[in-house]
């Protein structure tokens, strides 16, 4: 592993870092994992947002004009209601916008966003994967050089 040094953009080998550049990039590694993991939290939500969008789509399909439901307005009030047109729904495409469209191109949508998060998931987990390796690398090399000048000190103090 190498460390771009903050210096100059000449890449080091880690060996050649002393402990100190080692914990700053130790640490900084460190929140860019923690970036990275929370920002993977935030989509894995965004995906089971569209995951549960698309099983309404299906469940919306059991249902007829004129059939009555619930209509939630927070978490324990309820107004009554009846199904207009259900061949058809509203998307948010994002950014404001909103699409009507028929059930089957809605679940379509869906199901290309979720494909779309995982494949940025998939990314995401490889880059934080890299990331521990390097933390890892990281850490094994300051242990090294610190067992090194304990060594050292304890030969030097006898």
């Amino acid at each position: 592993i190498f460390f771009r040094g903050t210096r100059t953009m000449a890449q080091v080998p880690i060996s050649q870092l002393p402990v100190e550049e080692l914990n700053q990039y130790k640490e900084s590694l460190e929140q860019e994992i923690q970036n990275m993991a929370q920002s993977l939290q935030a989509i894995k939500s965004l995906r089971e947002r569209f995951y549960e969008s698309k099983t309404c789509i299906e469940h919306l399909k059991e249902y007829k004009e004129g059939d009555k439901l619930l209509i939630p307005l927070t978490s324990s009030l309820y107004v009554r209601g009846e199904f207009g047109d259900t061949s058809q729904c509203i998307v948010d495409v994002g950014t404001g916008y909103y699409i009507k469209q028929s059930l089957d191109k809605s679940q379509d949508f869906m199901e290309r966003k979720m494909a779309y998060i995982k494949e940025n998931m998939d990314k995401l987990n490889e880059a934080i994967g890299t990331k521990n390796r390097q933390l890892e690398a990281i850490v094994g090399e300051m242990q090294k050089k610190i067992y090194q000048q304990q060594k050292e000190a304890g030969s030097s103090s006898q």
